[in-house]
């Protein structure tokens, strides 16, 4: 029988959209709001997107997974699609159980795959990131490097699809299997049994919050802290004995935690170079109470596991399911960790190493006058690169550069559609896997005072809402204010120790956010779509993360 014919979308008349290829239109696209909020520069579209589509069709093929993934970026958005190689109509599809079998092959040992092959190839890419004679090297070599990076961007994702997939299945999995045997769940509890394991966003966290305390045990560097403007605070530091101790203290954290940013997009600056964000993350945990100790968090979060295991287990006595929930959990727990530090090491680390070259190239084309600051580097594409770098004064560079960021600043103000091309069959959209990652759509509230969301951590809290589009606005928050944002990333982390609750427009159950949210018990509701669009700085809200609302009061 013969699939119906499926219409392509019809993009909004403020969106227009210019296929590259006309065959693309044909594939269905989602906005990738999760990692890319914001319109993305033209070395970032056309660096690293053709990077991350290579090597993550590598990684879901070496999966087993017949695709290929493909991203383009339109307008500075940034879409993602799959291209099935094999007949797929629905989920799951005739070829699944090969992915399965795959998963299954290589859960039980992939913390130990991860730790002994995975991340040694990784730190090697980051060493050679990090120190490359970049200041040394002449420009041909400088250029052939650019392409050596790009090679090992594509590698790296190549190995953070084979290190992430499997537990992203296995959590999904896990997931269906809890409400197969026990029901609906109340609260989350699939996922409150994969809380509260060491893992190195929250190690940064916490190793920022020990900083807080030193402060506060210093009167004259609080004070300093909380009173001068954080661009001006490495300066001041130097000027008394005390400043200078807790300055030496506090770039021993940036050259170990400091290597991120707030998304992917490669013009954003690392805390390594621009000390200002954690400053300001720092300033705001002056004022959090001791009760909001992430350590004391992680601790909770681990109890309460535990609690949630026993009992669980106690519940599934005498059932004949229970051998496979036990064995299911066990696997499904090196979720939390493999995720986080995968997040350490490539999504942040090595994502911000890849600037170096191009800062270098714009440090040169900035000398030779072809552009007028080092950063518009990012504004020329990868192909102009050579020519910019071998033939500065070949062509007129500045032009375009203002020309395009006069166009990101306008496609800045138009919030894009989440879907582009033509929609999958009926039914394969149902991808768990997708979902919990990325988040499912939510039926719009019809209260205009009430947001549907993705119920991420339980609790439910009243507080003020902040809306915060990037980590240079987080020193808006107050202690105890509710976060809203479009997503969070690793370097986000520690404003969780300030706040009372987070609401986001995208992510799902498996999310970055939700994942830290249930670390540090905050209640949390991502996914709503239109959170940032519809609440306002000062208004009262109530976050009601079990059941995934966002309620207005005032």
């Amino acid at each position: 029988m013969t699939a119906p014919a499926r219409e392509p979308l019809l993009a909004p008349d403020s969106f227009p959209v210019r296929w590259p290829d006309p065959t693309r239109q044909s594939l269905y696209w989602i906005w990738d709001q999760v990692h890319h909020p914001h319109p993305n520069t033209p070395l970032t579209a056309t660096f690293e997107a053709p990077a991350f589509s290579e090597g993550t069709t590598r990684g879901f093929q070496a999966l087993a997974i017949p695709i290929t993934y493909h991203t383009i970026v339109v307008n500075g958005y940034w879409y993602d699609a799959m291209e099935f190689l094999e007949e797929t109509q629905e989920f799951p599809p005739p070829w699944w159980p090969e992915v399965e079998q795959e998963f299954l092959r290589r859960l039980p040992a992939l913390t130990q795959t991860w730790e002994r092959e995975y991340l040694p190839e990784v730190e090697a890419a980051n060493r050679r990131l990090r120190d490359f004679d970049y200041t040394g090297a002449p420009t041909p070599e400088l250029l052939s490097f650019v392409d050596e990076a790009q090679r090992l961007r594509v590698r790296v994702w190549d190995l953070h699809m084979q290190a992430v997939i499997p537990v992203i299945g296995a959590a999904s999995r896990f997931s269906e299997l809890y409400e197969e045997l026990l029901g609906k769940p109340a609260s989350g509890e699939p996922y409150r049994m994969l809380q509260g394991f060491e893992n190195l966003t929250v190690e940064s966290g916490k190793a920022l919050w020990r900083l807080s305390r030193r402060a506060l045990a210093q009167p004259s560097v609080a004070r300093l802290i909380a009173e001068t403007p954080v661009e001006r605070l490495p300066e001041e530091f130097r000027r008394s004995p005390e400043g200078r101790a807790f300055q030496e203290e506090f770039q021993r954290y940036i050259e170990q935690y400091g290597w991120r940013s707030d998304a992917f997009e490669l013009a954003d600056p690392s805390w390594v170079e621009d000390p200002a964000i954690p400053l300001t993350t720092l300033r705001a945990l002056l004022h959090a109470p001791d009760e909001a100790d992430p350590a004391l968090q992680e601790e909770r979060s681990r109890k309460e596991r535990e609690r949630l295991v026993q009992e669980t287990l106690r519940r599934l006595d005498g059932h004949e399911g229970k051998p496979l929930f036990e064995l299911m959990l066990g696997v499904t727990q090196q979720y939390l960790p493999i995720q986080e530090n995968h997040n350490f090491y490539i999504d942040q680390m090595n994502t911000v190493l890849l600037r170096r070259p191009f800062l270098e190239l714009g440090r040169r084309l900035t000398e030779a006058g072809a552009i007028a600051e080092r950063d518009d580097v990012f504004y020329l594409r990868r192909e102009e690169l050579a020519e910019a770098a071998m033939h500065p004064s070949g062509r007129d560079w500045a032009a375009p550069v203002i020309e395009r960021r006069a166009e990101r600043e306008r496609w800045a103000a138009i919030v894009p559609p989440q879907e582009l091309g033509t929609p999958l069959p009926q039914g394969v959209g149902d991808n768990p896997l997708a979902t919990a990652f990325f988040g499912a759509r939510p039926e719009r509230s019809r209260d205009p005072r009430v947001i549907n969301g993705i119920g991420a951590s339980a609790g439910t809290v009243t507080a003020t809402a902040r809306v915060v589009r990037s980590l240079a606005e987080a020193g808006k928050l107050q202690p105890g204010d509710a976060l809203v944002c479009e997503m969070t990333m690793p370097a986000w982390t520690p404003l969780f120790a300030s706040v009372s609750a987070v609401v986001t427009d995208s992510g799902g159950v498996l999310s970055h956010c939700a994942i830290v949210a249930r670390e540090y018990r905050v209640p949390c509701v991502v996914g709503t779509q239109i959170g940032t669009q519809v609440l306002k700085d000062g208004q009262r809200i109530t976050v009601d993360g079990a059941q995934g609302i966002v309620r207005i009061e005032g």
